[in-house]
């Protein structure tokens, strides 16, 4: 009956609770922070007062070239 109530029931109910909680902050409307995370992070870290980038832009890099012809074959 301990194990039930330990391995099925205790979850279940911590799952429940845990939809029915009010956050403790509330979301950031800002775009490009869809759960106000970094709301949450300046709270506990310190804001650095930037604004997020609406939209991600990936870097331009070109790919690394090896040249191994200088290396000698293992004998």
């Amino acid at each position: 009956m301990v194990a039930v109530l330990i391995f099925i029931v205790l979850p279940l109910v911590l799952i429940v609770v845990a939809w029915r909680m009010k956050p403790l902050v509330p979301r950031d409307g800002r775009p490009g922070d869809a759960v106000g995370g970094s709301l949450v992070a300046g709270v506990m870290f310190g804001s650095h007062g930037l604004e997020p980038d609406p939209v991600s832009v990936p870097e331009d890099t070109e790919a690394i070239r090896f040249d191994l012809s200088d290396v000698k074959a293992r004998e």
